[in-house]
């Protein structure tokens, strides 16, 4: 048979079988499912050629609700009382976290347990989230149980968050495998009174890499309801790589790093406890220094993936500024406010109802001698309520010269309105030019410090 009989024999072949009665192919597809025909409504072209795209937000899960905000603060109980709690309301922080000490609440009926259902409830009436981190020196997963009973029996219902121990890599008698156990026991305890609360996964002190491997291996992220670290960054490696040759455990760049490879969960991340240390050196850094990192670690873990950042401490207690972990409050253990103080009261409502994004207009910057090798950093934020949109800018060095920058945005739709120093709070007319599709803005100050840019008009789009 030739090739064209060939071609022939097989379009017949095929013309017959689409021929084949309705009944054939009925028997055919005995097995099919037919759906009733309004089970896929009619497609509708909605697309609108001269709509913008919406971008996406760099870090979706900060979307949490009404008021996007993620800040929280971590308040020591034995030294917390009204006029305190007060003050720290004042800042704007969303939740607070305390952590409870197993051996303070080692007695049925402790007075511990009034104490601080009371504590919970004022934080309640200000509207707040609450954290309770119930940690313990060893680890008896019965005795443990029993606490946990105990601390929920007084304030259930009223806390939303429960983070089981603390510092979980470096916890006397925690590995992968009895730290799993344990959270099998809450998540039981849980399903069995109907209770409502989330479960936040130790913090992990630093990033650990070998220690978290250990938990994916023990599958502890796929049994809580968030991740969690804590970080005490220091001054030379927050935004950049640590050498290889160097081990940085809190280096913020290799925790971002960090929040990306654990994304795969689908958890929020939470930084339950960043600091930086003011006490004397070699321990700590300058008060100025330390409101410098406090700025900039926010804003750089934020953009990194994480959803909640809670503050170290509110006031420090260590007067001899010896110990480095009791110096990393927002206040002098004097009671006196240091610059870090100001730094957060200033950036907070500007994270309220606010989210990070990858920027949608093209913007350039230059600076001036004798800065013209520092690295500026810049992150974008978005506010729906009032529409405004914050270019903050920063540089990691640390210099006492003064410095500026010039700063071109591509955009016509952007109208700056004020500029921000998160440390005086100063708030001036941004002085600039426009021209064509361009503003241009001369002479901005840069310091290690964030500054602010607000602009006012359209909605994150492209």
């Amino acid at each position: 048979m030739t090739m064209r009989r060939l071609e022939l024999a097989l379009l017949s072949c095929i013309l017959l079988l689409a021929a084949a009665t309705p009944a054939a192919r009925a028997q055919d597809d005995s097995g099919a499912i037919e759906l009733p025909p309004e089970f896929f409504p009619p497609m509708e072209d909605r697309f609108d050629p001269e709509a913008p795209f919406e971008i996406v937000p760099v870090n979706p899960d900060l979307v949490q609700g009404p008021d996007y905000q993620p800040l929280g603060l971590n308040l020591q109980s034995e030294l917390l009382s009204p006029k305190l709690l007060r003050e720290a309301d004042s800042f704007g922080f969303s939740c607070y976290r305390l952590v409870l000490r197993q051996a303070d609440f080692a007695e049925p009926g402790s007075p511990n347990l009034f104490a601080l259902s009371d504590i919970v409830k004022r934080i309640r009436a200000l509207d707040c989230e609450v954290m309770l981190t119930l940690d313990s020196i060893g680890l008896n997963a019965d005795a443990f149980m029993q606490f946990f009973a105990a601390v929920d029996g007084a304030v259930g219902g009223r806390v939303r968050y429960y983070q089981i121990l603390d510092n979980i890599n470096v916890h006397l008698g925690v590995s992968s495998y009895t730290y799993h156990e344990l959270l099998k026991r809450v998540r039981r305890y849980r399903e069995d009174n109907a209770a409502e609360f989330e479960i936040v996964c130790g913090g992990v002190q630093g990033v650990d890499r070998d220690f978290i491997a250990d938990l994916v291996d023990a599958y502890v992220f796929d049994r809580v309801d968030a991740i969690a670290f804590n970080l005490y960054p220091d001054a030379l490696h927050l935004e950049a790589p640590a050498p290889p040759t160097e081990l940085v455990p809190h280096s913020l760049y290799d925790a971002a790093a960090a929040f990306a490879g654990l994304k795969r969960f689908g958890k929020p991340i939470f930084v339950t406890s960043l600091g930086i240390s003011n006490a004397y050196a070699p321990l700590g850094v300058s008060q100025l220094d330390q409101a410098s990192l406090m700025g900039r670690g926010i804003l750089y873990l934020l953009h990194g993936g994480a959803s909640r950042i809670l503050l170290h401490s509110f006031a420090d207690t260590d007067p001899n500024y010896l110990n480095p972990q009791r110096c990393m409050g927002l206040y002098a253990a004097d009671g006196s406010a240091k610059p870090a103080a100001s730094v957060v009261r200033h950036l907070a409502p500007i994270l309220r109802g606010a989210y990070p994004f990858a920027p949608y207009y093209l913007f350039q910057m230059h600076n001036n001698f004798p800065a013209g090798r520092d690295p500026v950093y810049v992150h974008h934020i978005y506010r729906p309520a009032d529409r405004a949109t914050y270019l903050i800018y920063w540089t990691s060095e640390m210099k006492l010269l003064e410095r500026t920058t010039n700063l071109a945005v591509y955009r016509t739709d952007l109208t700056p309105v004020a500029r921000l120093n998160l440390l005086t709070g100063e708030n001036a007319p941004p002085g600039h030019k426009t021209g064509g599709n361009l503003t241009l803005f001369a002479g901005l100050p840069l310091s290690h410090i964030p500054t602010a840019i607000k602009f006012i008009g359209e909605r994150p789009n492209g």
